[in-house]
C-alpha cells in the first residue's frame, strides 16, 4: 500500500509471534485487511478497541500488511450487554465472511450506520433486533446473495397473499404452503415489509430472522460463531426464575 493515513476499524485482534499482534482491519474501498502491529509497553502502551475510528497507515504489498502509523479519530463506542455482543457478533461475520482484500465501495458506510444504530440501542432496546437483521441484508447483498425483493424467480413481481420460499441461485419461489415447515416460507407481503424496513408485525421480524439464517447458514459452515455463544450465556443468565 502507498503508506497514507486511512480510516479504519479494528474486527479482531489477536497475539501473533512474540511482540506482535494481529489485525483485522476494516477500511473504506479496500475492504477487510490483515495487518500486524508491534505491541507497546510501559508508557507507550496503546489499548486497540473495538468499535473505535482510527487512522493507519500501511505498508506491503502482501496479503498480510504492516501498520507503520495508527492514531485515534474518535473515542470507541461504548457497548455493554446485548447490543456489545450484537456488535461482536457483526465483527464476526464481516471477518468470517468478506474476502481479504476484497474491495467493497458501501461495506465501510453500513459498518459505520450499524454502529450509530446500536449506540441508539440503549434508548430504543426494540430497535435491536431490526439493526441486526438491517446490517446482515446489507452484507448479504455486498456479497452478492441477496435474493431480489421485488420479484420472484421467475421475474413476476411477489404477490402480497402468495407464499414463497428461497431456493438458491433461484431467489423466492411460488410454493404452497401446506407443503413446508412454517420457518421456509414466507407470505410476500411479509418480505415486501422486510425489503421496506417495516418493523410493525412481529411477523416481519421473524421472517427477516429466518430468512437471514437460511442465506447465512451456508457461507458460514459449520464453525459456531463465537458472539452467538456468548448470546447464549447472557440469556441463560437473564432468564426468569421458574
Amino acid at each position: 500500500m502507498d503508506g497514507n493515513l486511512w480510516p479504519a476499524y479494528i474486527l479482531h485482534s489477536r497475539p501473533y509471534q512474540e511482540d506482535k499482534l494481529l489485525l483485522q482491519l476494516l477500511l473504506p474501498e479496500q475492504g477487510r485487511l490483515s495487518a500486524v502491529i508491534r505491541r507497546r509497553s510501559g508508557k507507550q502502551h496503546r489499548a486497540l478497541q473495538p468499535f473505535q475510528l482510527f487512522a493507519v497507515a500501511l505498508t506491503g504489498r502482501s496479503s498480510l500488511k504492516t501498520v507503520r502509523q495508527l492514531e485515534e479519530q474518535s473515542a470507541a463506542v461504548q457497548f455493554t450487554g446485548k447490543v456489545l455482543f450484537s456488535g461482536l457478533y457483526i465483527n464476526e461475520l464481516i471477518c468470517r465472511l468478506w474476502p481479504t482484500d476484497s474491495a467493497s465501495e458501501l461495506l465501510f458506510e453500513h459498518y459505520q450506520t450499524v454502529l450509530a444504530e446500536l449506540a441508539q440501542v440503549s434508548q430504543q432496546p426494540e430497535r435491536l433486533e431490526p439493526c441486526l437483521r438491517q446490517f446482515e441484508f446489507s452484507l448479504l447483498a455486498e456479497l452478492g446473495v441477496l435474493p431480489d425483493w421485488g420479484y420472484d424467480g421467475q421475474q413476476h413481481a411477489l404477490q402480497p397473499e402468495q407464499y414463497y420460499n428461497y431456493v438458491p441461485e433461484q431467489g423466492f419461489m411460488p410454493v404452497v404452503q401446506d407443503f413446508m415447515p412454517a420457518t421456509q416460507r414466507w407470505q410476500g407481503a411479509q418480505l415486501l415489509a422486510v425489503a421496506a424496513g417495516d418493523w410493525q408485525q412481529s411477523s416481519t421480524l421473524a421472517t427477516a430472522k429466518q430468512l437471514s439464517r437460511q442465506l447465512l447458514t451456508p457461507l458460514l459452515g459449520d464453525k459456531p460463531l463465537a458472539s452467538r455463544a456468548l448470546f447464549s450465556q447472557l440469556e441463560k443468565i437473564n432468564l426468569p426464575p421458574a
